[in-house]
């Protein structure tokens, strides 16, 4: 589905990304994995639109879209959910997701099994008439990924969506995630909780430096001495179990 080939991003003549290749199939969901300033968001924001790549190709289904403006590129079912939610504060929920839905494009198949949002965001459906400015950092963080949902995105890019959140409000995203992967939408994920992600995706790769340094399906890299221990802060030689979270 997404085909990422050789991509450079550079800020004002800093370098961020050193040739990144990766690839993202139907159905999947796939990590990136690296410490801060790593450039992880900076791929997000090159597949997105929002900043343009300095070389390399953006491959979507095939179709080359790097360099597209953003709102192309969401006109085509690429919707990315930022760090920080990024939620306008003066407008009510219901006026954030209406906003959403008038993203959808030509580009984007329509589902009849489309989620039903409110079923998907029980805590934000008494207060659709609220300014998003009054929602607490757990709902605001529901009420960015039902944005993102609502201009019916064929591939969601998540960007930290669990940062700032207590340990009980991020297990409720994750098990949104879940819910969606087990609806079939494909997912490209970056999240700093690296237990969590990995027990989520199919597959990952690990960005150090702007360059990936690993990747494989999820077992093969918990199965890293490296990612393990520099990672997980565990051991190479005790054994880790995703499930059991440690």
């Amino acid at each position: 589905m997404l085909e990422v080939r050789r991509l450079h991003v550079s800020y004002g003549g800093l370098r961020a990304l050193h040739g990144v290749s990766l690839e993202v199939r139907s159905g999947e969901i796939v990590s990136i994995i690296g410490p801060n300033g790593a450039g992880k968001t900076s791929i997000l924001n090159a597949v997105s639109g929002i900043v343009p790549p300095e070389s390399g190709e953006v491959l979507f289904e095939g179709e080359p879209i790097g360099g597209l403006p953003a709102h192309a590129v969401v006109a085509r079912g690429i919707v990315q959910v930022p760090e920080g939610r990024m939620i306008f504060g003066t407008l009510s929920v219901e006026e954030t997701l209406r906003v959403a839905a008038h993203q959808r494009g030509p580009f984007v198949l329509r589902r009849h099994d489309r989620p039903d949002l409110r079923r998907l965001f029980p805590a934000l459906a008494d207060k659709l008439d609220r300014p998003a400015a009054s929602l607490s950092g757990g709902e605001a963080q529901m009420l960015a990924l039902a944005r993102g949902l609502e201009a019916e995105p064929r591939l969601l890019l998540l960007d930290e969506p669990s940062l700032g959140l207590s340990p009980k409000l991020a297990e409720e995203v994750f098990g949104l995630i879940r819910r969606l992967r087990d609806q079939g939408l494909t997912m490209l994920l970056v999240e700093q909780n690296v237990r969590q992600t990995l027990a989520l995706a199919d597959r990952g790769y690990v960005l150090e430096s702007g360059r990936i340094t690993l990747q494989g399906t999820a077992s093969e890299l918990l199965a890293d001495p490296g990612l393990v221990t520099n990672y997980l802060g565990v051991s190479a030689n005790t054994s880790f179990n995703p499930a059991s979270g440690g």
